[in-house]
């Protein structure tokens, strides 16, 4: 057999040795991944949040393996082949800086648990619900239903608020009473009204708060502070205001509306002549 001959067919052995490698291993990927999933839900006290993350870490990791299996297939003599890897990875390494750090910082948010899918947060000046977490970008579905993408480098530096971590949340409304009021009955009937609402969540640690907040023009205003569950924490602050406001009519409670007094100076004699002459 011709040399040149038993090189082709070295070659294209070799070739479909590594296809054969890249597809056994992301075959591996997804029998890991099902196998990680099936133990999550069968044991019922783990709750996996990033599915979609996971499945891209195990086709890196599985096709990282096979790219090394791949070149020791192909690069017998590895010498020459390392040596200009490492000029080519400089130039690289410049073009992937970006990319990479988003790829570290995705890794990073998935393990410290930064944030999890669902989740209502604000990033960056950005709030809305969590939408999807992946290991260079994490999505955010924003209140008024924009889809906003922020790279994980940008959400692993920025300042996340969370705004429920945990199932209750502290509310509140403002309430004036008139300046003519008993402030100790006030108090008294706005108290009773709050823990009288049906959406407010009471208990031993989160009890209703009535803070005062100052003298205006033509009423003395309260903040009313009260703690609601998240299904109910929106509804919580009509359901308050409803109560609120029939404690008040009940207990003949004023809440009083922006008035003007207006003083008439009376009009010199001489000067209303005037104008009768004109």
């Amino acid at each position: 057999m011709p040399e040149w001959l038993q090189t082709t067919i070295n070659y294209l052995i070799r070739i479909g040795i590594s296809v054969a490698i890249l597809f056994i291993a992301r075959y591996l990927a997804k029998f890991i991944y099902r196998i990680i999933i099936n133990t999550a839900e069968k044991s019922g006290r783990v709750t996996l949040q990033y599915k979609k993350s996971l499945m891209t870490i195990l086709n890196i990791a599985m096709y990282t393996l096979g790219g090394f299996i791949i070149i020791s297939v192909i690069f017998t003599n590895l010498s020459a082949f390392l040596a200009g890897l490492g000029i080519g990875g400089i130039i690289v390494a410049f073009a992937v800086q970006e990319p990479l750090g988003n790829l570290i910082c995705g890794f990073l948010i998935m393990l410290n648990h930064l944030v999890v899918d669902g989740e209502a947060v604000e990033i960056n000046g950005i709030s809305g619900s969590v939408e999807e977490i992946n290991v260079n970008h994490v999505v955010i579905r924003t209140w008024d239903g924009r889809r906003v993408n922020l790279p994980s480098r940008e959400v692993w530096s920025s300042k996340i608020i969370h705004y429920w971590p945990t199932n209750i949340r502290r509310n509140e409304v403002k309430v004036g009473v008139s300046y003519s009021s008993d402030l100790n009955k006030v108090i008294n009937v706005i108290d009773e009204a709050v823990r009288s609402a049906e959406l407010v969540h009471i208990d031993d640690d989160h009890q209703p708060l009535i803070v005062f907040d100052g003298y205006a023009d033509s009423s003395i205003n309260f903040i009313v502070r009260f703690w609601a569950k998240q299904e109910n924490f929106i509804n919580s602050s009509m359901d308050v205001a409803k109560s609120i406001k029939q404690k008040f009519e009940e207990n003949k409670v004023e809440i009083p509306f922006n008035q003007l007094d207006l003083h008439i100076k009376e009009v010199p004699n001489e000067i209303t002549q005037n104008k009768e002459n004109i």
